[in-house]
């Protein structure tokens, strides 16, 4: 064989492996996500004061229960959003109102952790509340859908 074609193969390879490995990694996540986030949820309530702790549990689990019905009601417009995208004839208008309504429910649940994070402030210290904002800023950056229940979370690869 000759150099050139030695080269070839070789680096052929190389990119099927490194793109094996980003497949690979990129599922686990997906099958591993709840866990990386119930811990660290569990880990930031361990750092605060017994009270505190159980507050800042019970808000995050009554968050969760609350955004339930906007996740399924989400999960159901993007399955409509992508038949309507799929269709013969693209109904622009349908497609649009699916796509405002993933939005509002999306805009429902932020306004919901807002609302539960001031109520949370109100209660907590000023060193609580830095160490909150560190823990929301922490979350919001590593866990993109990690707010999504496990059954949610099969349906992100079709978000519109």
């Amino acid at each position: 064989m000759s150099k050139k074609m030695k080269i070839l193969i070789f680096s052929s390879l190389l990119l099927n492996v490194l793109l094996a490995g980003v497949v690979i990694g990129d599922v686990s996540h997906l099958f591993h996500k709840e866990y990386f986030v119930r811990k660290s949820v569990q880990e930031f309530a361990s750092k605060l004061p017994g009270d505190k702790a159980a507050l800042f549990l019970e808000t995050v689990e009554r968050v969760h229960l609350n955004n339930r019905d906007a996740y399924d009601q989400i999960r159901e417009a993007r399955k409509e959003a992508i038949k309507l995208l799929s269709a013969p004839q693209f109904d622009e208008a349908a497609y649009r109102l699916q796509v405002e309504k993933i939005h509002e429910l999306r805009s429902l649940m932020k306004r919901r952790l807002a609302n539960a994070t001031v109520e949370l402030a109100k209660q907590f210290s000023q060193a609580e509340r830095k160490a909150l904002a560190q823990h929301l800023r922490h979350f919001s950056r590593h866990s993109r859908d990690s707010s999504l229940p496990s059954d949610a979370k099969s349906d992100r690869r079709e978000n519109p």
